[in-house]
């Protein structure tokens, strides 16, 4: 499998008829974009249709819209593709799109190594006075880029530049002779070729609608079975305990009935109900632990620093001997007025 595009397993959406849903995993979206853009060029060439799912904006509502933050209600998600064909088709496709996109990321890093060649050359010198390290960096990603979208605009046979470079210029706006060159090195890349053993591999993985609903009831049926087993288990757990319980409680009445003469009365536990399991508690899920009131406000402003606590020894320093803090005696008026203070 391609390290730029993720390939699911294809399901059959119609008799003799497979789909598969592509994904561009790129960390740059524009890069995801033009691995896109190959992808669905690609499609033509092999007689599968393409097409670009759309994606819902998950806070989209009629007031974002029209009064809050212009929310659109959804847009063409280019970091997938759907593809649609006949098995044979489909596999072919899916085969020479993981070797394209490989090529092509190929030649994209021949063209940046070429980049780096002029850098240390003496040719560059009186284009980079004004550069460091940081723009250098930026002009080298922006040029990858950049040759990857002419690259991928030479597949579809419209090479933007083939002419000779201009030492006038800084080669990162020349972009498009870069590519031209690395892709004439390379002789271009065949979008129709594709390995028999990949296409085989592709062709296994296609699911049939039959195959697919039999995998999906033999997984209901495995979680049937596997529910009736923990059930089963835990019935009889509860069987245990009660028999236990019911075991220590005759021993304890056959001690004291011993004790008190009256062994012939029969055990507790014959007069005991059956035992009737209860069904199992739902999970609920744990919530993150909240923080309940507020704090006090002399706790609060001991933690800000506003109150300053004076050691005992301090006070009795000031004051020659140990202060006393009492309650004073509140009248009997006062009492009754009002609250204590």
């Amino acid at each position: 499998m391609s390290a730029y595009v993720e390939i699911p397993r294809p399901y059959e959406s119609s008799p003799g008829r497979f789909t598969v849903e592509l994904y561009f995993p790129a960390a740059s979206k524009r890069r995801a974009v033009q691995h896109h853009h190959v992808a669905w060029h690609l499609a033509d060439v092999h007689g599968v249709e393409a097409s670009t799912p759309y994606k819902v904006n998950p806070r989209w509502s009629i007031y974002e819209e029209n009064w809050g933050n212009g929310e659109r209600h959804g847009w063409l998600d280019e970091r997938r593709l759907r593809v649609d064909g006949a098995p044979r088709a489909l596999a072919l496709y899916l085969a020479a799109l993981t070797r394209v996109l490989d090529e092509v990321e190929g030649l994209a890093t021949c063209a940046v190594r070429a980049f780096g060649a002029w850098k240390r050359s003496v040719a560059a010198e009186p284009h980079l006075e004004y550069e460091d390290a940081s723009t250098m960096r930026v002009r080298s990603r922006e040029f990858r880029a950049d040759v990857l979208s002419a690259l991928v605009r030479g597949l579809r046979g419209t090479m933007s530049d083939s002419s000779e470079r201009d030492s006038s210029r800084p080669l990162w706006e020349q972009y498009g002779v870069v590519a031209g060159e690395v892709w004439a090195a390379a002789g271009g890349v065949d979008l129709e070729r594709a390995d028999d053993s990949a296409v085989t591999d592709h062709m296994a993985r296609l699911v049939p609608a039959v195959v697919a609903e039999a995998e999906r009831l033999a997984a209901l049926e495995a979680a049937r079975v596997e529910a009736e087993r923990l059930e089963a288990e835990r019935v009889e757990l509860f069987q245990r305990a009660d028999e236990a319980c019911a075991r220590e409680a005759d021993e304890a009445d056959a001690e004291r009935y011993a004790r008190d003469g009256q062994g012939s009365l029969f055990p507790v536990s014959a007069a005991r109900p059956a035992l009737v399991v209860p069904p199992p508690m739902p999970v609920k899920p744990r919530r993150a632990p909240r923080r309940r009131g507020r704090l006090r406000p002399e706790t609060r402003a001991a933690l800000s620093g506003t109150v300053r606590v004076i050691p005992a020894e301090a006070v009795e320093r000031l004051y020659g001997e140990r202060a006393s803090f009492a309650v004073p005696e509140v009248s009997a008026d006062r009492r009754r007025y009002g609250t204590a203070a």
